[in-house]
């Protein structure tokens, strides 16, 4: 059974979780051609399908976690093994669609996701065997928080956004030219050119 000072905790990853997956259902209806039509691309499926299913493992361990009588422990056990299963099955969709060319950003994707699923497997076969542990709850918790942080990443990375990272930015200042850093933009040329045409006039 889960501590009655956990419920809170739990009930607020439920509504976050529902939200956050209502969300991602509407970013994906406004480009369904990405998943469903002609122009569907993998990367944008197992994108999508990665973090579909980090939320969704959120949503289910924080409503079984505030069902009374209900072994967490046997819960976390069963998703994380649905969880691996389901990410093994992106990485041979992956493989499959990209065997020449595979990118290192949806491998690092899916391998921080398979972490994921096994640190939560390990945890909760060790609540299951001390369901009254309550540094086995708490770790389910802080690895829930990271199925969120997972989510929203791959959300962010769905919808196509700018990546904001410290190393995308440094990667970035490194490839681009140096013509495009020392050429003066057009509001620089325009002040330059002010203060001369001033001295000019009379």
């Amino acid at each position: 059974m889960v501590p009655v000072s956990f419920h809170d905790f739990f009930g607020g990853c439920a509504s976050v979780a529902g939200a956050l997956i209502g969300l991602l259902f509407v970013a994906l209806s406004v480009s369904p051609e990405k998943l469903t039509g002609d122009d569907a691309r993998a990367e944008h499926q197992i994108r999508a399908g990665a973090a579909f299913s980090a939320l969704v493992t959120t949503l289910v361990i924080a409503l079984v976690a505030l069902l009374p009588g209900v072994s967490l422990g046997g819960a976390g056990i069963v998703v994380a093994a649905v969880g691996l299963a389901t990410t093994s099955g992106l990485i041979i969709v992956l493989g499959r669609e990209h065997q020449q060319k595979i990118h290192l950003g949806d491998v690092s994707m899916l391998a921080i996701l398979l972490a994921l699923y096994g640190l939560q497997l390990a945890s909760a076969a060790q609540l299951d065997g001390s369901p009254r542990d309550v540094s086995g709850v708490s770790r389910q918790g802080a690895l829930l928080i990271g199925f969120f942080l997972f989510g929203i990443a791959r959300s962010w990375q769905l919808v196509g956004a700018r990546d904001f990272s410290l190393a995308y930015t440094v990667a970035a200042a490194i490839h681009r030219p140096a013509s495009e850093s020392t050429r003066p933009q057009e509001g620089d040329q325009a002040a330059i050119a002010s203060p001369a045409g001033d001295q000019d006039d009379p």
